[in-house]
């Protein structure tokens, strides 16, 4: 066995192909027989010189760091090691598929019968996906029901392993068509399939899965700080059709006192399904409407499609056209049927055609009001039969086939977008219904159609979870369900179980029954405002995760398995979620169901809603009836809060809530502008709160942001003080 060491690289040589070891950073090690190009998405590899040692034993090369060891044979592949622990053996194989007459490149894992598959985004399954088969080739398939559905709208190929109770990442960079067997032909073995030449991983390791998934976000781009009020309710139907409808929508919200942060216009607000224009027979001025919807602290989102209509009297499309801007075949602009009719597809790979649409969309903000972009059929989504792989776009100096293109089309797409906002040093709201692993930096997802069944909601919770723990860490579903008509009960459901959910909107399909607060009956609109206080309450929170997620990769959202990695009864938990570490979230998913086993980790946690105490480890049986929702905060746990809100406007909050859940306990609290980039500038506080049984301590422990916080109120064993705000303070309770 011959091999040769580089720096921070082992190449091994076999039979005239070589295997490459590269060791980077202390928790990334790159594998790969062929190099991925990686030149379609932007990856944080970072190489730093290792200390290792590589020494020869009989047919056995072993390379050994201070934390792995990977051992090589021949015959049986790469041996991995965590600190002694094995965790598995991978091999590469060129194997010949009969029916698609053709070589494809097999990477395989070893899977013992105690070990879990996580991870790969928005599947609609469970969150182990062991045992069935999946592909990742981003689909719009509005049908999708479960498991046997492979491909979904994102293609990110993150797999969460875990073996002899040690957690462990493998990202595969190709934006080609993959396909995963997870243990589906073989109870053993995770065969990961392509058809391109390329084989090429990142091995992603840490002490614990805390340190795995930051070393994963960091790899592949933390996903980027969203605005505050992007945390408040959102409102959405296919489609509020006109002007009318919008100030209806507005003032059924003010009147029954709903809070509402953000209205979202899908495709009737376009002049013909024309991307960026403004249907005036509905919407005759759509900029003195968003102006008095600002006055009411609410604000506009519009939906915008991939695919742009063939129209010569278009001056977007001719353009593109005019500047060879489109996806081609055979030499000529490729065109198929989406909303708009006959479309073509710009080439977002090229820098011309991304800076013209940042401009053009610029533009389109300015003299609309609007103040959000929803980036929708970005698969990209055709009528008329999928694109052909040989549909070529330009990317740099290379000709860029579909094939390679499709599962980034979106990631190029929204990229187009991010400097409009920056520019006017706002923070992007953006948002995406295709994406590749590596963009939530640029925009954030949500799992696209679903419909108002019982199992949809169920599945909610997992594909939400699996999103979050494959980077998508600001992330949700439709509440209520897209397609299809909700019901009261279910609607009611939606909303107790996704309440945390950092994207938290309503939105219905065409010809559907109307799913907003007030449309069924009194009952339903006391629960949605009962709920969306709580909400609200919690939105400082809610931030502080926010904040943590795009400046660490710290999730917001995750299975109770992360943060109580050693208990293994937390693995098999697929309807229960934790918000941060102090909020665990146990809600109703059935139909006509009044009670439910909930499972409670280590330590004791309080009901919010009786302050009840709750000793976890086990499971206990609880009652929600309709109005009732399990959840529950860790004991001796400070949660800060606001009050009294409709609406989120940063500068008009001049009371900070903390309150104390049992008799002690500390909190980091972060404060910015909520939505300028200023904070890139150090323009922000962090306050540190401690309650130690009867003395209350405030500090600032950084930043230069003017806060407009006037009052602290402490809330405690059920009684309320208040204090002037002061950025030092210490008292007595």
């Amino acid at each position: 066995m011959e091999y040769k060491v580089e720096k921070n690289k082992v190449e091994i040589l076999i039979n005239n192909k070589s295997l490459n070891i590269e060791l980077l950073n202390k928790n990334i090690i790159r594998l790969y027989v062929k190099k991925n190009k990686c030149d379609l998405i932007d990856l944080n590899v970072k190489k730093a010189r290792r200390n290792f040692e590589v020494k020869q034993e009989d047919n056995s090369l072993i390379i050994i760091d201070r934390n792995y060891k990977l051992l090589f044979k021949e015959d049986e592949g790469v041996s991995l090691y965590f600190k002694d622990s094995y965790l598995t053996s991978i091999s590469f194989n060129k194997l010949f598929d009969e029916v698609e007459k053709r070589e494809y490149f097999n990477t395989s894992f070893k899977i013992n019968d105690n070990d879990n598959i996580f991870g790969l985004g928005d599947k609609m399954a469970y969150l182990d996906k062991k045992g069935y088969f999946w592909a990742s080739w981003a689909t719009d398939d509005s049908n999708h029901q479960d498991e046997l559905f492979p491909s979904l709208y994102k293609s990110i190929n993150y797999l969460l392993l875990r073996s002899n109770k040690k957690f462990f990442g493998v990202f595969f960079p190709s934006t080609f068509r993959l396909t995963f067997d997870a243990c589906k032909t073989d109870l053993h073995k995770l065969t990961v399939n392509n058809f391109e030449e390329e084989q090429d991983m990142f091995l992603v390791l840490g002490d614990d899965i805390k340190e795995v998934t930051r070393s994963y976000s960091e790899l592949v781009g933390h996903p980027y700080f969203i605005r505050m009020k992007m945390l408040g309710y959102q409102q959405s139907r296919w489609s509020y059709e006109n002007e009318e409808m919008v100030k209806t929508l507005r003032d059924n919200f003010i009147k029954h006192e709903i809070p509402l942060d953000y209205i979202h216009l899908d495709i009737h607000y376009m002049d013909g399904y024309r991307d960026f224009t403004i249907d005036k027979t509905r919407f005759p001025d759509i900029k003195t409407l968003s102006e008095k919807l600002k006055k009411d602290e609410i604000e506009l989102v519009g939906i915008n499609d991939a695919a742009i209509k063939e129209d010569p009297e278009f001056d977007l499309y001719k353009y593109l056209e005019d500047n060879h801007l489109f996806g081609t075949l055979d030499g000529k602009t490729y065109i198929n049927a989406v909303w708009p009719g006959d479309s073509g597809f710009p080439n977002y790979f090229d820098d011309k055609c991304k800076k013209y649409f940042e401009s053009y969309a610029s533009k389109f903000l300015d003299d609309t009001g609007i103040s959000g972009i929803w980036c929708d059929m970005n698969e990209p989504a055709s009528f008329n039969g999928p694109l052909p792989d040989e549909v070529d776009f330009t990317f740099g100096k290379r000709k860029l086939l579909h094939k390679e293109a499709h599962n980034v089309y979106a990631e190029h797409m929204v990229k187009s977008f991010v400097n409009t906002f920056k520019k006017k040093n706002i923070r992007p709201y953006l948002f995406s219904r295709a994406a590749f692993a590596t963009t939530a930096k640029y925009a954030f997802v949500w799992n696209g159609d679903n419909f108002s069944l019982w199992h949809h909601l169920r599945y909610s919770i997992p594909q939400i979870l699996s999103l979050s723990m494959s980077g998508f860490m600001f992330n949700g579903v439709d509440i209520g369900g897209f397609g299809g008509d909700s019901n009261k009960e279910l609607l009611i459901r939606w909303l107790e179980a996704n309440l945390f959910i950092p994207f938290l909107r309503n939105h219905s399909t065409l010809h559907t029954k109307a799913q907003e607060p007030y449309a069924y009956d009194e009952e339903t609109l006391n629960i949605f405002k009962k709920y969306l206080k709580i909400r609200y309450e919690f939105i400082p929170y809610l931030y502080n995760l926010a904040q943590e997620m795009s400046f660490k990769g710290e999730p917001i959202v995750s299975p109770l398995f992360y943060h109580f990695e050693d208990d293994e009864n937390t693995l098999e938990i697929n309807d229960e979620y934790m918000v941060g570490d102090s909020l665990l979230v146990a809600p109703i998913l059935d139909k006509d169901a009044r009670r439910r086993m909930i499972y409670l980790p280590k330590g004791t946690w309080i009901d919010l809603f009786t302050g009840k105490k709750y000793i976890g480890g086990k499971y206990i049986i609880f009652a929600e009836n309709l109005a009732e929702s399990g959840y529950f905060i860790k004991n001796n746990t400070l949660i800060p809060m606001f009050e009294n809100l409709k609406h989120i406007k940063k500068s008009e909050i001049d009371t900070l809530v903390i309150k104390v859940f049992g008799n002690s306990g500390k909190v980091k609290i972060y404060e910015d502008d909520g939505e300028t980039l200023d904070y890139e500038k150090g323009i922000y506080n962090i306050y540190e709160a401690r309650v130690n049984k009867d003395k209350f301590t405030f500090k600032k422990v950084k930043g230069s942001y003017d806060s407009p916080f006037k009052k602290i109120k402490l809330i405690k064993d059920g009684e309320t003080k208040i204090f002037d705000f002061k950025d030092d303070l210490s008292e007595i309770i």
